[in-house]
């Protein structure tokens, strides 16, 4: 099969998936109804894991949870294994498996992560996955399975095409043949945006994104309809604030809701359309999980929150304020309804409702807290100070994915404890001079890397 072929012989950049985040996703799943299981006493698999970057944080984040992690690549699995051994984490496993033959036992999952899966395997293992989900998952159990839109990679496809033609006329890569589209290319063709983007994305990717040997993007209805044949249910959006596009139009997306009022998955689709998007993550239960009411706002005052960006309606800003008053910690909802005297706790937990569909609002299952200023003597964890030395990327602690030029990592390869903050100033100086250190190091603090 290509993509065994296409395993055996590259392994994917490895990188977190905040998309998948459980803190995130089981409040979608609150925000669809359903009461899913905290991710802090859980037992969680990843489908397409890599080489662990997304699943150990998680592991290290939630000891009392057990983790399991599957993919087909052989030298990707043993990466975890390092990985994890190096970061003392015992509550982790990984396999090499085709998901088509894998057995998990032990009992149900209470989440199960396909992030990036779906859209790049073959017709039985698509159906496989979603067959798996409804074998596997707990009752309260959630599964977050990503996938391409139609509607946004449809005019992705003849650029691709094009590419492939390049190659077969002589160019080594589809890097090299980009760049000779481009150079081609007019100024003021919609294609050329695309290039582009296909560019920032480098060499490490493309062959597994844009010209994987399986690209087969769904549209949202699609997705709906085969989630109800398989036994499931589509909660909503993994992150609940990127359900709607920020980009579009209000006027427009009040438009097309008034044409599709009764059907919410068909103005989703029209929404998806309009904005050109080209990814969903979406969140999935079993049919006979117990679903109350969607957006029901009473349990929205036990979660945690922080402040996005600016809401468009002046009358939520006392709200915003309150929360951002705390940044950059993720704080519960109390400490917040406690900084607004007099406020009805009813009518908070209705707008943080609102606030978090419309992105203004960043929800989190459990709070977090950190310092912002670096320690005396700044020092990375087992897991990430690993990570420094093979030169991967560190997860912070919103569990966004953090790389860096080839000379940082010597000197945060050099945050072992062994140094205050002269002497890592002074092994910069020596290692890598063109780094600004202070306010690097005071922008790894900001993102959590020493917590």
């Amino acid at each position: 099969m290509q993509i065994q072929e296409l395993y055996a012989t590259r392994v994917y950049p490895a990188m977190s998936h905040p998309l998948s985040d459980p803190a995130v996703s089981v409040v979608a799943a609150m925000l669809g109804g359903l009461a899913a299981r905290h991710p802090a006493d859980a037992r969680m698999l990843e489908i397409g894991c890599c080489s662990g970057l997304n699943l150990i944080p998680l592991a290290l984040r939630w000891p009392e949870s057990r983790f399991v992690g599957i993919d087909l690549s052989d030298q990707a699995i043993t990466t975890a294994r390092e990985l994890a051994g190096a970061a003392g984490v015992s509550n982790i496993e990984f396999h090499t498996a085709d998901l088509r033959d894998f057995e998990p036992g032990g009992g149900g999952f209470d989440c199960i992560i396909a992030h990036g899966f779906l859209s790049w395997v073959p017709a039985d293992v698509q159906a496989a996955l979603f067959a798996f989900c409804r074998r596997n998952l707990t009752p309260e159990g959630i599964a977050t399975i990503s996938f391409n839109l139609e509607c946004g990679w449809r005019p992705r496809f003849p650029v691709i095409a094009k590419v492939r033609a390049i190659q077969q006329a002589g160019a080594a890569d589809e890097m090299s043949a980009l760049a000779i589209l481009r150079s081609v290319t007019a100024a003021d063709s919609p294609e050329l945006e695309i290039i582009d983007d296909m560019l920032a994305k480098g060499p490490a990717i493309l062959p597994f994104d844009d010209f994987g040997p399986i690209n087969d993007p769904w549209s949202l209805d699609r997705f709906v309809q085969t989630t109800v044949a398989a036994g499931l249910r589509w909660l909503g959006e993994s992150h609940p604030g990127l359900t709607l596009s920020a980009h579009l139009d209000p006027h427009l997306v009040a438009d097309l809701l008034r044409r599709h009022a009764a059907d919410p998955v068909a103005f989703m689709n029209a929404v998806d359309a309009a904005a050109g998007r080209t990814f969903r993550s979406a969140v999935v239960c079993r049919n006979d999980a117990p679903v109350e009411a969607r957006g029901a706002s009473a349990p929205m005052l036990h979660l945690s929150v922080r402040a996005g960006p600016r809401p468009e309606d002046p009358r939520d800003l006392s709200l915003l304020q309150a929360i951002a008053s705390f940044a950059p910690s993720c704080i519960p909802l109390d400490e917040v309804v406690a900084a607004l005297p007099g406020c009805d706790r009813r009518d908070v937990a209705r707008r943080v409702v609102e606030g978090i569909q419309d992105g203004w609002i960043l929800p989190r299952i459990e709070p977090v807290r950190f310092d912002v200023e670096p320690p005396p003597r700044p020092a990375l964890d087992p897991f990430r100070l690993e990570c420094a030395r093979r030169r991967l990327p560190m997860v912070d602690i919103w569990h966004q994915p953090c790389s860096f030029p080839t000379g940082h990592y010597a000197v945060l390869a050099a945050m072992d404890r062994s140094r205050d903050l002269c002497g890592l100033a002074e092994f910069s100086k020596c290692h890598c001079p063109e780094l600004a250190f202070e306010p690097w190091l005071r922008h790894l603090a900001g993102r959590g890397l020493f917590t």
